[in-house]
C-alpha cells in the first residue's frame, strides 16, 4: 500500500512538472483537430452552462436537490462527462465554473483526479473562463472581478496545474458586456472572449457585415488590450434547433441505420448543412463556431457525444462541410491561420455592449439596480476582504497562517460576483442563501482583526473587534449599551485619509481621546420604529466624530467615554457655507465647491412599471427588464424640511418627502474638510396596493444654471475607465430610439456618472456606493435608479417578481450618493481618488473596555496608539491593490495606476515606485512579476508567441514590456497599468528616512534567523 501511494505520488509530481504540449501556435495544452482549407470548418464546442445559483441554491444545483424547481445537478455533469470522455479520445468538452470543479475535485479519488488532469493535458478537456464564477459584467466592481478570477485560477493551478490555464473568456450568460472586463481579461493573458448576448439589432447588423467575429480593444489607455471577440450565430449559447441530444431536450436522436425505417442521417445533414450555410455568412473566415450544450446540460452526457460521434461520422466526405469536435481555443487558433492567408480583416469594437436587449421593448437594464440591499451588502464584503487580506498579510509575517480566516469570504464573494447574484436576477431563497453566505464569510474573516491589530501595536492586552453592519439602521450594541468603548480605524488605502465615524449612540456627553478630535451629536435620519426588535433597538442619535491623518495600509485607536447628559441636547441650526436649500420647496438649490457656485436641484421621482398589458407585447419591467410606461417619470416635490444642523464636523439638512407612494428620508451632508456634498438618503415600502404594478424609484439631479451637456454623458466601466454615452446613439449601430426612449438610454453606474458643460469648463459628478442604472435624458440632468419593487415577472426565467419584503412591509433602502461639481479638465482625478475612498473605505471595529485612555496608552510601549504599514504615502495616483497571504510564504502584491491619460496634466503621468523599500516593518527580498490572474510568469507568458489580429484601424499583437529588468529596482506604471508580483519578504531594511525598527521587527528578524539555521 505504501508503494502504492509512493508510485501515485510521483505519477502526479511527474504529470505537473512535464505537461504534454501538442504544437507551439496552440493555447495551454489543447490538441485540435485538423481544418480544411477549402471547406466550412464548422467547431462543435461541447458544454453545459451551469449558474452558480439562479432558480435553487450553489448547494442545490451542486447536489442535484430542490427538482421540482429544476431537474440539475452539476456533480453528475463533471462526473458524466468525465466517464464519457474516458470511453473516446475525440471527444471534447470545456469546464467553465470553478466553484463547482473545486467541489467536484474534492469529492473524488486520487485515481479519478490523476485520469481527469490526464484529459487535460492532453486536450481532451479545455479549462475556460476559469473564475470563480462567471461574472456579471454590469455590476461589478472591477477588484472583485480580478480577486474572484485570481481565486478560481489558483485553485485550477492547485488541481489539474500549467495545461489547465485558461486562455478563453467564456462569458456566454451575462446580460450585456463591459469594455473593462476584455481588458482584465488581456491583462490576464487571455486570448479571446465568447459570448452569446448582445442587442438584437447591434447582432443583425454585425451578421450583414460578416462581424460576429471581431477584435475589441478593452482599454482606450492600455495598448495591448485588444482581444478576439466572437458572437454565436445560433439561439443564445444552444445548439441550432433540431440538434439538441441532450435528455432534457426533444429533438429527434440520430439513426444512421439505413435498414431502420426511422433512418433520419441523410435528413438531418440536409437540414445542418443549410444552417451552416446560412451562418457561414455572418464570419470573417471559413470557420464557424456552434456551441452544444446549454443549461446544465450533460448529465447524462453519453447520450449527447454518442449523437454527436455518429453526426461528426456522418459529415467525413462531406463536400461542403468538415464538422469537428473542437474547443474555444481551437476556434481562435483555426480563424487566425485563416486570416494569415487572406485580405480579409475584423472590425475594431472599442466601447461596450451595453445596453442589451433580445427585443425592441426588452432592455436589460433593470437589473443595473435591482436587489439594491444586495448591491450594497456585495460592497461592504468587498471592502472586508481587502482589509482583513492586508492585516492577514502583516500578520502572517510573524510566521502565524490566517488563510483559513480568508477562505469562506473569497469564496462567497466569488459567488456574489455571478451574473444571477449581484445583478438580483436571482429567487428571493438563493438571494437569502447569497446573503447568508456573506454574512458567514465577513465573520471568519473579521474573527481574528483584534489579535492582529493588538500585535500590530504591541498593546500588552487583547481585544475583541466587532464591526457594526446594522450601523444603517442606528444600531450598534458596543456604542450604545458601554461606559467607555475602543474604536480602531483601519485605512487600506495606500494614502493619508481623513474619515468620519458615525455610531448609534445615547444621548450623553461623550469625551473621545486622542484628546482635540472633534465630534457632534446629531439626531438620526429616522426612528426606524420598523425594524424587528430581535435585532436590537436603533438609537435616537449619532455620533459622529472625525478619524484625521489615518496612515496608509495603517490604523488609529480611539477610546471613547460616555457621561451623563448636563442638558438636554440643542441641535445647532444654520445654513451650510457648501450648499443652500431653496426656501420654498426644501430642495436643494446650489452647492459652493473649490470656490465654484453652482445652481443645481435635487429630488426624487418614480417610473410606473409596465405590465405588457396595455400594448399587448406582454413586455413587463422585471428583475431584468426596465420598462416604464409611456408617461415616463414623475418627480416628487412635497418636500418637508425637518431639522438643521451646523456642528464641529459637519453641516446637514435632514428631509422627508410626503408622498403615499414610498417613504423616502435624505440627509444632505458637508464634512467641512472635504470638497464634496454627501446625500444620504432612506427609500421604502413602496406601496403596491393603491398603486399596483409597481414603482422604480430614481433621484434625479438638475442644474438650474445654464448649462448644456449637448445630450453627452459618460459612465465608469465597472469603476474604472470611463465611456462617453450620447443620448438616442450607438457607436457601432443603430436601433430605433422612440420605441423605448427611457430604458434604451440606461446604463451601469458602477461608480459615477458626469456631465460636463465643455464652453463654460463645468464637470458635475455624481458618485454611487453600489451599481446603480443612471442617464442623462436632457441635457441638464443626471438620475439614477435606487429602488425598485415589481409585481411582474419578466419572463426572463426567474419567474418571480421582484416584490422584496422585511419586518412585514416592503424593503427599505438606504444608500449614499456623492455630488461633485469641479473643472472638466480637473475633476477627473479628484472623482477618481474620492471612487477609491469610498469603495475602500477604512474598517471601524469597536470593542467595550474597563481601561481609561492613559491605560491604553501605558500597554504600548511608545505610547502611540497608531500604525502605518508604509514609510509614507504613496502618491495619490499610485495604490496598492492588492496585498495578501498567497503560497509557499509568499505574498501576493499588486500596484495600480489609478488615472486614465487624459485625467490630469499632473497625475496622469507615468510614475515609479520603488516598492521593494516602501513597508515599514519589512523589506521584499525577492519579486516576481506575474500575470495579471497572478497564476503564470510574466516571463512565460512574454514567451509565448501571441496572435496577430489585422482590424480595420490596424494591426495588434500583445506585448507586456517588464520596464524593471532589475526585480528589486523601482517599479514604473503607466495610466491604468496594473502589475501583479508574488513576492517574499525580509526584515526591514534601514533606509535614508530612517526606519525605525520597533520590537516586533526584532522578534521577526530572529525569528527568521532561527528558522534559517535550524
Amino acid at each position: 500500500m505504501e508503494l502504492s501511494i509512493l508510485l501515485l505520488g510521483f505519477t502526479i509530481s511527474w504529470a505537473n512538472s512535464a505537461p504534454t504540449t501538442y504544437n507551439n501556435n496552440a493555447v495551454g495544452c489543447v490538441k485540435c483537430h485538423s481544418v480544411v482549407a477549402d471547406k466550412i470548418n464548422v467547431h462543435l464546442i461541447p458544454h453545459s452552462h451551469d449558474d452558480v445559483g439562479w432558480l435553487k441554491t450553489a448547494d442545490q444545483y451542486y447536489y442535484g436537490m430542490n427538482t421540482s424547481t429544476q431537474q440539475a445537478g452539476v456533480q453528475y455533469i463533471i462526473t458524466s462527462v468525465y466517464e464519457a470522455l474516458l470511453e473516446e479520445e475525440d471527444r471534447r468538452f470545456i469546464q467553465v465554473e470553478t466553484e463547482f470543479f473545486w467541489r467536484w475535485w474534492n469529492h473524488q479519488s486520487d485515481e479519478v483526479k490523476l485520469k481527469y488532469k490526464n484529459l487535460v493535458d492532453n486536450g481532451q478537456i479545455e479549462m475556460v473562463n476559469g473564475a470563480w464564477s462567471m461574472n456579471d459584467e454590469a455590476c461589478s466592481n472591477y477588484q472583485s472581478t480580478i480577486d474572484q478570477f485570481t481565486w478560481g485560477l489558483r485553485t485550477l493551478d492547485e488541481t489539474v496545474g500549467k495545461c489547465g490555464i485558461p486562455r478563453i473568456g467564456w462569458q456566454i450568460d451575462p446580460f450585456g458586456h463591459s469594455r473593462e472586463q476584455v481588458s482584465l481579461l488581456a491583462q490576464m493573458g487571455y486570448d479571446a472572449i465568447m459570448f452569446a448576448r448582445l442587442d438584437h439589432d447591434d447582432k443583425t447588423q454585425r451578421q450583414k457585415r460578416k462581424a460576429l467575429d471581431f477584435a475589441w480593444q478593452g482599454s482606450a489607455n492600455l495598448d495591448d488590450s485588444v482581444l478576439f471577440g466572437s458572437a454565436f450565430a445560433t439561439s443564445l449559447y444552444f445548439p441550432p434547433d433540431g440538434f439538441c441530444w441532450d435528455y432534457k431536450c426533444t429533438d429527434d436522436t440520430i439513426d444512421d441505420d439505413p435498414k431502420s425505417p426511422d433512418y433520419n442521417i441523410l435528413s438531418k445533414i440536409q437540414n445542418f448543412t443549410a444552417i451552416i450555410n446560412k451562418y457561414k455568412e455572418y464570419f470573417p473566415t471559413n470557420n464557424v463556431i456552434i456551441p452544444m450544450g446549454g443549461d446544465f446540460q450533460y448529465e447524462a452526457a453519453s447520450k449527447n457525444y454518442i449523437n454527436m460521434d455518429r453526426f461528426i461520422k456522418a459529415f467525413a466526405n462531406h463536400t461542403e462541410l468538415n464538422v469537428i469536435y473542437s474547443t474555444p481555443s481551437c476556434y481562435v487558433e483555426a480563424v487566425n491561420n485563416a486570416m494569415k492567408n487572406s485580405s480579409s480583416s475584423l472590425t475594431l469594437k472599442e466601447d461596450d455592449f451595453f445596453p442589451y436587449s433580445d427585443s425592441n421593448h426588452s432592455f436589460w437594464t433593470g437589473y443595473f439596480s435591482s436587489r439594491p440591499n444586495s448591491k450594497r451588502f456585495e460592497r461592504i464584503g468587498h471592502n472586508v476582504l481587502q482589509v482583513a487580506k492586508q492585516l492577514y498579510a502583516q500578520g502572517s509575517f510573524s510566521g502565524e497562517n490566517f488563510d483559513k480566516n480568508l477562505k469562506f469570504l473569497k469564496e462567497a464573494m466569488g459567488v456574489m460576483q455571478h451574473h444571477d447574484a449581484i445583478t438580483g436576477t436571482e429567487k428571493q431563497q438563493v438571494a437569502n442563501d447569497y446573503v447568508r453566505r456573506l454574512s458567514r464569510g465577513i465573520e471568519h474573516a473579521e474573527k481574528d482583526f483584534g489579535t492582529v491589530l493588538g500585535n500590530l501595536l504591541n498593546l500588552t492586552i487583547n481585544i475583541n473587534l466587532e464591526s457594526c453592519l446594522l450601523t444603517n439602521i442606528s444600531i450598534c450594541s458596543v456604542s450604545q449599551n458601554s461606559e467607555q468603548f475602543i474604536v480602531i480605524v483601519y485605512n487600506p488605502l495606500s494614502w493619508t485619509i481623513n474619515h468620519y465615524v458615525r455610531l448609534p449612540v445615547e444621548e450623553a456627553d461623550y469625551e473621545i481621546n486622542p484628546k482635540g478630535t472633534l465630534y457632534d451629536l446629531i439626531p438620526t435620519i429616522s426612528d426606524f420604529s420598523y425594524v424587528d426588535e430581535q435585532l436590537g433597538r436603533p438609537s435616537e442619535f449619532e455620533l459622529v466624530f472625525a478619524a484625521t491623518d489615518i496612515p496608509p495600509m495603517g490604523f488609529k485607536l480611539y477610546h471613547i467615554k460616555k457621561s451623563p447628559k448636563s442638558e438636554v441636547t440643542s441641535v445647532p441650526t444654520g445654513d451650510s457655507a457648501a450648499f443652500k436649500l431653496s426656501n420654498n420647496t426644501h430642495l436643494l438649490k446650489s452647492i459652493t465647491l473649490g470656490g465654484k457656485t453652482l445652481g443645481i436641484s435635487q429630488t426624487f421621482g418614480y417610473y410606473s412599471s409596465e405590465t405588457g398589458e396595455r400594448d399587448k407585447t406582454g413586455v413587463a419591467s422585471g428583475a431584468y427588464i426596465f420598462r416604464p410606461t409611456a408617461e415616463g417619470s414623475r418627480i416628487l416635490e412635497n418636500v418637508k424640511l425637518l431639522r438643521k444642523f451646523s456642528g464641529n464636523v459637519v453641516d446637514e439638512v435632514q428631509q422627508k418627502w410626503t408622498t403615499d407612494i414610498v417613504d423616502i428620508y435624505q440627509t444632505i451632508r458637508w464634512y467641512k474638510k472635504e470638497n464634496y456634498i454627501e446625500l444620504d438618503w432612506i427609500v421604502g415600502n413602496i406601496d403596491i396596493v393603491k398603486y399596483p404594478g409597481g414603482k422604480e424609484i430614481i433621484s434625479k439631479f438638475t442644474i438650474t444654471d445654464d448649462f448644456d451637456n449637448k445630450h453627452t454623458f459618460y459612465t465608469d466601466s465597472n469603476g474604472r475607465e470611463m465611456i462617453r454615452r450620447v443620448k438616442n446613439k450607438r457607436p457601432d449601430y443603430s436601433y430605433n430610439s422612440s420605441v423605448e426612449p427611457i430604458s434604451s438610454n440606461y446604463y451601469p453606474v458602477t461608480s459615477r456618472i458626469v456631465i460636463k458643460d465643455e464652453e463654460k469648463d463645468i464637470e458635475v459628478a455624481v458618485l454611487t456606493d453600489r451599481s446603480q442604472g443612471g442617464s442623462s435624458l436632457e441635457p441638464y440632468e443626471m438620475e439614477l435608479m435606487v429602488h425598485r419593487r415589481i409585481l411582474n415577472d419578466d419572463h426572463k426565467g426567474v419567474e418571480e417578481s421582484l416584490n422584496e419584503t422585511e419586518f412585514g412591509a416592503g424593503i427599505y433602502v438606504r444608500g449614499s450618493h456623492y455630488l461633485f461639481v469641479g473643472n472638466k479638465d480637473t475633476s477627473a482625478a479628484q472623482e477618481r481618488i474620492l471612487a477609491h475612498k469610498k469603495l475602500l473605505q477604512p474598517w471601524v471595529g469597536l470593542t467595550a473596555t474597563n481601561l481609561t485612555y492613559d491605560d491604553l496608552e501605558n500597554t504600548q510601549p511608545n505610547k502611540n496608539l497608531q500604525y502605518q504599514a508604509l514609510n509614507e504615502p504613496l502618491p495619490d495616483n499610485v495604490n496598492i491593490l492588492t496585498f495578501e497571504p498567497w503560497t509557499d510564504g509568499k505574498y501576493l502584491l499588486r500596484l495600480e495606476h489609478i488615472m486614465e491619460k487624459n485625467d490630469d496634466k499632473t497625475k496622469s503621468q507615468p510614475v515609479t515606485v520603488d516598492i521593494a523599500n516602501a513597508f515599514k516593518y519589512f523589506s521584499i527580498v525577492e519579486m516576481e512579476e506575474m500575470t495579471l490572474g497572478a497564476n503564470q510568469l510574466l516571463s512565460e507568458f512574454n514567451k509565448r508567441e501571441k496572435y496577430i489580429w489585422k482590424t480595420n484601424k490596424g494591426t495588434f499583437t500583445k506585448k507586456y514590456e517588464q520596464k524593471n529588468e532589475d526585480k528589486f529596482g523601482p517599479v514604473p506604471l503607466e495610466p491604468m497599468q496594473i502589475r501583479t508580483f508574488v513576492v517574499k519578504l525580509g526584515p526591514a531594511q534601514l533606509h535614508g528616512n530612517g526606519i525605525v525598527i520597533q520590537p516586533t521587527t526584532i522578534l521577526i528578524c530572529l525569528f527568521i534567523i532561527l528558522t534559517n539555521l535550524f
